[in-house]
C-alpha cells in the first residue's frame, strides 16, 4: 500500500485537501492545480467558498480568472471537514496568532480543527502541517487527530511539517527560486512529503526532525525581527543626533561583507514577524529558559508607533494645536499588497484615539477597514486629491504603495511624516514639510 501510494503521488493520481484558504492556503491550491493534481480546498469561512465557487478572487496577487479557470475542472470547495475523507492528502494552512491580551500562542484554529478532521481520518492519509508553530507543536496537533489504535504512524499513517515561506506582494516569488523545508515523522514519511512538494518546487531542503523543521521558521522570522529591531532603534539614536538613518543605512550598505540592509519602518506588521519570536519565546520559557533578546526586539519593534506618534506631536506646527487632523496613508502591513493582518497602522488609529486625533485613511488596495481580532474602528479610504490633502494638518506615511504619486502629495501636504524613507530618494524643490521617522 506504501508503493501504491508512492506510485500515486509521482503520477500526479492524488486528491490534495488544504484546510484553510487564506494567504497562504490558496496559492498553494493554485500551485497544485497548475501541476494538473486534484485539490479539495477547504474552509470554514463560508464567505469565502461561495466567492470561490463564483469565481472571485479574494486575495489580490491571485486574480479572478485563475479562479474561474480552476473551479471548473479539479478544485472542489466545502465549507465541511468532511470533505477531506476523499483526499489522500491534508494540508493545514491555519493561522496561529497570539492571544488577544498576552504574547502566548492562539492554538484555537489548529485545535479546533483537530477536533473537526479527527473522526474523517484514515488508513494512509497524509497529513503535513504548514501553520507557523512552536517546537514541538505537530506532535501535540498530529496526537489530537489520531485516536484509532489501527491507525500506526510511519506505517499506515504518515504525517510531515513543511513550514509556508510565502512573500505576499512579491512579484518574483515563487517556489522555484525557494527551497522549500521538508520534514516528516519517519523516513517513509519524509520520501512521501517530499514526493509530494517536488511538484510544485524545484529544490526541496530535508531536515532530520519536525522539531529542526518547525524552529528553522521560527529562526528565519526571528533573523528578520532582531535586525528591524536593530536599525529601528538606530532611528531612535539618529534622531537624537539629528541625522538621517536612511542616509546612514545606505552607506553602510556599501560593505559587500558581513552587512545586510534592513530599512526602519513605522513598527512590523504581517503574519510573521510580530507573532513568530513571541512562539519561540514562550516555549523556551516552557523548558526553563528566558530569552531576554527575542522578547527585547519585540519590544522595540511594538513601541516604535507610540515613540512615532510622540515625535510628530513635537513638532512645531503641531505643538499648541487642538483639533488636529490626519490622514494616514496606507493599512496593509507592506506595500503593494491587501493583506493588514497585524498591521502597525492599526496601532497608530488606536494611539490617535487616545490623544484625539481625528484621521482618515487611504490605501487603494483596501477600500474600507476590516473589523476584526486588530480593529474595531469603521472607517472607508478616502481620495488622495489635491482638496483633501490640504485640510489635513499631517500626512503620515505607513505603507510605501508604489502606486502613490509621492510628488503631488508632497505639493499638496501641509506637513508629511514620512516613516518608510520614500522622501529620502525622491528629488523635490523644498522638502521643508517633510520629516523623515
Amino acid at each position: 500500500m506504501y508503493k501504491e501510494l508512492i506510485r500515486k503521488i509521482k503520477s500526479k493520481k492524488i486528491k490534495v485537501a488544504i484546510i484553510g484558504l487564506g494567504y497562504v492556503g490558496l496559492p498553494l491550491a493554485v500551485r497544485f492545480l497548475k501541476k494538473n493534481i486534484h485539490v479539495i480546498g477547504v474552509d470554514s469561512d463560508i464567505k469565502k467558498i461561495q466567492q470561490l465557487k463564483k469565481g472571485e478572487s479574494y486575495i489580490k496577487s491571485i486574480s479572478n480568472k485563475t479562479i474561474s479557470y480552476f473551479k471548473n475542472f479539479n478544485f472542489e470547495l466545502s465549507e465541511k471537514y468532511s470533505s477531506i475523507k476523499f483526499a489522500d492528502v491534508v494540508i493545514i494552512c491555519l493561522p496561529t496568532p497570539l492571544k488577544k491580551n498576552s504574547k502566548n500562542p492562539d492554538l484555537k484554529y489548529l485545535f479546533d480543527c483537530a477536533k473537526n478532521i479527527k473522526k474523517y481520518i484514515k488508513d494512509y492519509h497524509i497529513v503535513i502541517l504548514e501553520s507557523t508553530v512552536y517546537p514541538g507543536l505537530t506532535q501535540i496537533f498530529i496526537d489530537k487527530i489520531v485516536s484509532n489504535k489501527k491507525i500506526i504512524s510511519g506505517k499506515n499513517f504518515f504525517y510531515g511539517y513543511s513550514p509556508e515561506r510565502e512573500n505576499p506582494g512579491d512579484k518574483n516569488f515563487n517556489y522555484f527560486t525557494t527551497p522549500k523545508i521538508i520534514s516528516g515523522y519517519s523516513d517513509k514519511c519524509k520520501i512521501l512529503v517530499n514526493n509530494i512538494y517536488k511538484h510544485i518546487c524545484r529544490k526541496t531542503v530535508l531536515t532530520s526532525t519536525i522539531k529542526i523543521a518547525e524552529t528553522t521558521k521560527l529562526l528565519e522570522n526571528l533573523y528578520r525581527s532582531v535586525n528591524i529591531a536593530l536599525v529601528n532603534e538606530m532611528k531612535i539614536i539618529s534622531n537624537k543626533f539629528n541625522m538621517n538613518i536612511f542616509e546612514i543605512i545606505d552607506a553602510a550598505a556599501t560593505k559587500n561583507f558581513g552587512f545586510q540592509k534592513f530599512t526602519p519602518g513605522p513598527g512590523y506588521g504581517g503574519h510573521c514577524i510580530p507573532i513568530d519570536p513571541y512562539y519561540l519565546s514562550w516555549a523556551s520559557k516552557q523548558v526553563g529558559y528566558n530569552p531576554r533578546f527575542v522578547e527585547l526586539a519585540g519590544q522595540i519593534n511594538t513601541n516604535i508607533p507610540s515613540w512615532t506618534v510622540r515625535e510628530i506631536l513635537k513638532n512645531k506646527k503641531l505643538k499648541n494645536k487642538k483639533n488636529i487632523n490626519a490622514l494616514i496613508l496606507g493599512v496593509a502591513y507592506k506595500k503593494n499588497i491587501d493583506d493588514d493582518r497585524e498591521s502597525p497602522s492599526y496601532r497608530f488609529m488606536k494611539i490617535f484615539n487616545k490623544k484625539k486625533i481625528k484621521f482618515d485613511y487611504n490605501d487603494p488596495y483596501l477600500k474600507s477597514l476590516r473589523i476584526g481580532r486588530n480593529n474595531s474602528i469603521k472607517k472607508k479610504s478616502v481620495q488622495v486629491t489635491s482638496k483633501n490633502l490640504k485640510k489635513y494638518d499631517f500626512v503620515i506615511l505607513l505603507t510605501d504603495h508604489d502606486i502613490y504619486n509621492y510628488k503631488f502629495i508632497a505639493n499638496n501636504a501641509k506637513l508629511i511624516f514620512d516613516t518608510r524613507g520614500i522622501y529620502n530618494n525622491i528629488s523635490l524643490k523644498n522638502k521643508n514639510n517633510i520629516y523623515l521617522l
